[in-house]
């Protein structure tokens, strides 16, 4: 890598003895190398062994009907994740009808715990970040790990353990490792840690899993759930470039970005993820429809429209109900004050 004179890569000095950005190099890309060589520097400081995953979650939903919300990026305590909260609550009470509640339960997409995760069961973020918020919802919530999940400085395995292990003692925090299945009406869902994938933490056996179990769900819906996107117009970027980095394999999301190509592609219908603080419905790609909700307690602009989109917005928080009936799907996007702002429906093609 070549620095410029002023340290940082692609910066240096203008005439006036000020810092400048050398010809052709964007500030995004200047601040993702920047953070890049960062993590490079500290990751030999990373805590603790590597998680556990591969477990099975109980089963959700009633026959071939589920209906649930997915929603990420939440756990922050602030007058938003509230208000988002108690969107929820009657948006759910709402589509309940003579064949059973308007929710089953919430597909929980990652930093699910603001901004150092929790230290132990004990940690009063459990409360105050997660159980007051959605007080009144009544559902269980099915979480992956985030990046915050894993500490500030995201290398703190046992930062990430304290979540896992801790959700035993919380009722309703569904989580019995860092990667597990469970059934969700006519849905197979895995629920995947890809921090651990981007950090090149667990690449063989977590994909060899997501393989086992995706091939052998037979012919019905196939769901994952991550906090890395594999596409994404916003600000963190697609895999294989978050933060406009392509040069360094864990921080541009490389091993991510393989995961999906050769693991999640083909395989999966469906992938709900965070990371960027808006909301997406992307168009299909390699057989799978992204959809980003990643706006549960705040937002950050799009930066980009390089992926076509049925919906995008980045001025409201909000979230994601879906309906899986059978071969069929009905989808809303929801916003903070309990808008309607986006519908779609859709058959699944049967393998």
């Amino acid at each position: 890598m070549v620095l410029g004179p002023g340290g940082l890569p692609g910066e240096g000095h203008g005439a006036d003895g000020q810092r400048r950005l050398l010809p052709g190099v964007s500030l995004r890309r200047v601040a993702g190398r920047a953070a890049a060589v960062t993590l490079l520097l500290v990751l030999a400081c990373a805590q603790g062994a590597p998680l556990l995953g591969g477990a099975e979650a109980p089963a959700v939903g009633r026959g071939d009907l589920v209906r649930f919300i997915a929603v990420g990026d939440a756990g922050k305590g602030n007058i938003a994740q509230y208000r988002v909260g108690l969107a929820m609550q009657r948006h759910c009470a709402a589509r309940t009808d003579d064949r059973g509640p308007g929710c089953d339960f919430v597909a929980y997409l990652g930093d699910n715990f603001y901004e150092n995760g929790v230290a132990g069961p004990d940690d009063n973020y459990w409360d105050t970040r997660w159980a007051d918020p959605y007080r009144e919802l009544g559902l269980p919530f099915y979480a992956v790990l985030g990046n915050h999940d894993y500490g500030a400085q995201p290398f703190d395995r046992d930062r990430a353990r304290a979540q896992v292990e801790g959700a035993a003692a919380h009722p309703g925090f569904v989580m019995p490792a860092a990667w597990y299945a469970f059934d969700a009406g006519p849905a197979r869902v895995i629920a995947l840690d890809t921090h651990a994938v981007l950090m090149g933490w667990t690449d063989d056996e977590q994909a060899d899993w997501a393989r086992e179990q995706l091939d052998a769900a037979g012919d019905r819906w196939r769901i994952a759930l991550t906090h890395h996107p594999f596409r994404s117009n916003g600000h963190h970027g697609s895999a294989g470039a978050y933060e406009g980095s392509r040069w360094i394999p864990f921080a541009s999301g490389g091993r991510v970005r393989n995961l999906y190509e050769d693991i999640l592609c083909g395989r999966v219908d469906l992938v709900l993820s965070g990371h960027d603080h808006n909301r997406q419905w992307l168009a299909p790609v390699c057989g799978l429809t992204q959809v980003i909700s990643g706006a549960g307690a705040t937002t950050i602009p799009l930066e980009t429209d390089e992926h076509p989109a049925r919906f995008a917005d980045d001025d409201s928080p909000g979230f994601a109900w879906i309906e899986l009936d059978g071969d069929r799907m009905r989808a809303e996007f929801v916003d903070e004050w309990g808008h309607v702002d986006f519908s779609t429906e859709a058959t699944r093609t049967r393998r």
